[in-house]
């Protein structure tokens, strides 16, 4: 009995093993045959993306937008854009929901401990959007103020550290960055700071907003990742083409306009 017990349970470890590599390889093999790549990101970060309902849809489009679309055409994959809060984009990464992400996001440290980056592809200064008559032009300004960030973006970070040194500095943040925006217009919060280009947005919608740059700062974008990825490389590469090619510049110019 003892050794037929041992047998069957030596039996049940190697058939265990077995299918747990055949899951291992068939895993692998799903990665280099995925012909459909998702994309997770947040759609309130105009020029890089946001909603466009000109033509009486509701469309995702903008900088990242169309650099996500040319690079999913280097890669020969298409692309599933999934819209969701900023907060959420690192956990769906995680859990596999999304393949990759790109919303703005700045690789610090501590998101590199949970996902995998890309090479960057773009450099952002900083900047308070507040009201035309309460504008905020360098640190020492904040002094006794309340400034909105984007909830889990690397601006929060960015003003938690502010705030560790800078008297009275109060922190608000919030899902949304248009949320954001309304609070500073009817006054609740005195700005929000956000990357430079997102901010000058926002100012020429709104003729009652006004941004000044915070000199001492600026952030990069990149790629966000699974951790580990087997398409990090690959996206890489088909970066590095768009680069060399002018690809890259020409949407940049695009939608930046500078």
């Amino acid at each position: 009995m003892y050794n037929l017990k041992f047998k069957m349970t030596g039996l049940l470890a190697g058939i265990l093993l077995v299918l747990n590599l055949a899951a291992c390889g068939e895993s692998e093999q799903s990665a280099d045959q995925k012909t459909t790549l998702i994309l997770a990101t947040s759609g309130d970060n105009p020029p890089f993306e946001f909603h466009d309902t000109s033509d009486g849809k509701d469309e995702i489009v903008g900088a990242d937008i169309d650099l996500a679309h040319a690079l999913a055409d280097e890669l020969g994959v298409r692309l599933e854009i999934k819209d969701m809060d900023f907060n959420s984009l690192i956990p769906a990464l995680q859990a596999h929901r999304a393949d990759f992400v790109m919303a703005l996001m700045t690789p610090t440290e501590e998101r590199k401990r949970n996902v995998s980056f890309s090479d960057s592809y773009f450099i952002a200064r900083l900047a308070v959007v507040t009201l035309k008559n309460k504008t905020i032009n360098h640190e020492e300004s904040l002094e006794s103020k309340k400034i909105g960030v984007q909830l889990g973006s690397n601006n929060e970070r960015v003003a938690k550290k502010l705030a560790n040194k800078i008297k009275d500095l109060n922190i608000i943040s919030l899902n949304k960055l248009g949320e954001l925006i309304q609070e500073v217009r009817t006054g609740r919060i005195d700005g929000v700071l956000v990357e430079a280009t997102p901010a000058k947005a926002y100012v020429e919608a709104h003729e009652d907003l006004d941004y000044r740059l915070l000199e001492e700062h600026q952030s990069n974008f990149a790629v966000a990742f699974p951790k580990n990825s087997p398409w990090i490389e690959r996206f890489n590469e088909a970066l590095k083409k768009l680069k060399s090619r002018g690809k890259l510049e020409e949407i940049m110019r695009k939608w930046l306009k500078e």
